[in-house]
């Protein structure tokens, strides 16, 4: 079958070329006719160019007549892209098979992501309890919590009226201990943080700083020598395009001059090509990987801001005197407990003493349910929602890692992978193109060819295939930047049909001829 096709191919190729070989005899006659004086001075004008592009057979090569450029194309999508996942790993689905239509954003493809719907899960329970605890220390006190606080006040009240009690030696220093911690906890209070909480507290803040300038350097490095890979894949992308075009100019020009190629010609052709192929998709990872590390530096350093932001907070809420309340809640704790000392080293009547510490305490239990939320406690709230948030957003960032979404409206032109199958992270998983948006390639046009057109230039586009469809267009693109062959710069031109025929196919042969530019 593969011999069957290439003798149909250098068929096809020795047809075109004696076709030129007519065309160019004929034109070389009708010229020496027209011109009866061949001696005339070279600086004597030229006929003028007909209005209209003459036809003229297909070539294989780009040819210059009576001052209209030919050359030849062939049909391709405007946009063809290889897609593949991020990360290796199992292939769980393929949603899409050759010839299905997919919208932007269509998940095609996805591995096996049943361990990380667990983790976005978690994370989105811990952004919920975070922003409940927010909730409610913005609301205050809940309708029953109030409601206990008060019904705690109306049981001291009714313990006040007929308290009793039945003392033991464990009771007594029980309630001894608890004034002894009662008034240790008013000290510290009154006086401060110690040396050694603070220096605590102050490393940590150190530390959490630290961890945030040590990732940021990291990601800088990281970002600077995937940019240095960058630059030098791109070179050597361009050394395998210049070494590929310059053996595919030079096979072109022995099969044009009416040579044949060896099978080591065709194979150094085809080996280069798979050079320029893989240099490009090693390009094309290295880039993939630069954006990778860029999205996720916002993230990550967001977290460790969120670290030094919460590290701060808790220092500052250790340095911050004590406020009224604090002290008020001390000094009820140590009536509270001295009444119940007295309460169990008097006789009876010193009974009424501790219950009315005791009512003074859920009393004084209400008032801190409904006062208003201090500063910091709100800040640092805050701070746990922003780092649950962030952290939702990494593991559903990691998830998505691991789908393959459709960039843009196309069609599927290939899948190259199966359910179970494993697959190397950047490795084709399938192809897409955009199969109602056509264009004309015209590879390999020389300074002077292109020098003879211009943008938006118009065109006349016929087939091989399809010798009774010509179709109209223009000119679309001009490669700017044109490709060293070795023995000459070759530019890469892209048409644009007017309309389009159902029938014409992918890399179907295509003979374009250009308007002259004005």
């Amino acid at each position: 079958m593969k011999s069957s096709v290439k003798w149909e191919i250098e068929a096809m190729r020795r047809y075109w070329l004696a076709l030129v070989v007519v065309i160019s005899l004929l034109l070389t006659a009708c010229s020496q006719q027209a011109d009866p004086e061949p001696n005339r001075s070279p600086t004597t004008a030229p006929a003028a160019a007909p209005t209209t592009a003459p036809a003229a057979a297909p070539t294989t090569a780009p040819a210059i007549v009576n001052g209209t450029l030919i050359a030849s194309g062939r049909v391709q999508p405007v946009t063809v892209l290889d897609l593949s996942f991020v990360n290796a790993g199992s292939v769980a689905e393929v949603l899409a098979q050759p010839g299905d239509r997919v919208r932007a954003g269509d998940i095609i493809a996805s591995l096996d992501i049943r361990a990380l719907d667990l983790a976005v899960a978690e994370a989105r329970v811990a952004l919920a309890e975070a922003r409940a605890n927010y909730e409610l220390l913005q609301s205050g006190a809940t309708p029953e919590q109030i409601e206990q606080a008060e019904a705690e006040i109306a049981r001291a009240r009714a313990r006040l009226a007929d308290g009793r009690t039945n003392v033991t030696q464990s009771d007594i220093a029980a309630a001894q201990a608890e004034l002894r911690e009662a008034r240790a906890v008013l000290e510290r209070i009154q006086k401060g943080i110690t040396p050694e909480d603070r220096a605590r507290l102050e490393a940590s803040v150190a530390e959490a700083r630290a961890r945030l300038q040590t990732r940021i350097n990291n990601l800088a490095g990281e970002k600077t020598q995937l940019e240095s890979q960058i630059e030098r894949l791109a070179n050597e992308l361009r050394n395998a395009q210049d070494d590929y075009s310059r053996v595919a100019w030079m096979n072109q020009q022995i099969v044009a001059g009416g040579g044949q190629l060896t099978q080591a010609q065709i194979d150094n052709e085809t080996r280069l090509l798979r050079a320029v192929e893989n240099a490009e998709r090693r390009l094309q990872e290295a880039r993939v990987a630069l954006e990778t590390v860029r999205q996720n530096e916002f993230s990550e350093i967001a977290a460790y801001r969120a670290e030094v932001d919460q590290a701060e907070a808790l220092l500052a809420e250790a340095l911050r005197p004590p406020t009224p309340d604090q002290i008020a809640a001390a000094e009820k704790r140590i009536l509270q407990a001295e009444a119940r000392l007295a309460q169990l080293t008097v006789n009876h009547p010193n009974e009424v003493a501790v219950y009315e510490a005791e009512l003074r305490k859920a009393e004084a239990d209400l008032a801190r349910l409904t006062a208003p939320p201090l500063s910091a406690q709100i800040a640092l709230a805050q701070a746990r929602i922003e780092r649950a948030e962030i952290e939702l957003r990494k593991v559903e960032l990691n998830r998505e890692r691991y789908q393959i979404r459709a960039p843009i409206d196309a069609t599927v032109v290939s899948v190259v992978v199966q359910p179970g199958q494993t697959v190397d992270a950047s490795q084709r998983v399938l192809t897409i193109a955009t199969l109602d948006q056509w264009q004309i390639v015209v590879p390999e046009l020389s300074e002077i060819h292109v020098s003879l057109i211009k943008e938006n230039d118009p065109v006349t586009i016929s087939f091989i295939a399809l010798p009774d469809v010509r179709l109209s267009g223009r000119v679309r693109y001009i490669e700017p930047i044109g490709q060293e062959t070795g023995i000459g710069t070759t530019y890469t031109v892209r048409i644009e049909p007017d309309s389009w025929d159902p029938r014409l196919r992918w890399n179907m042969n295509a003979q374009v001829v250009f308007s002259a530019s004005n």
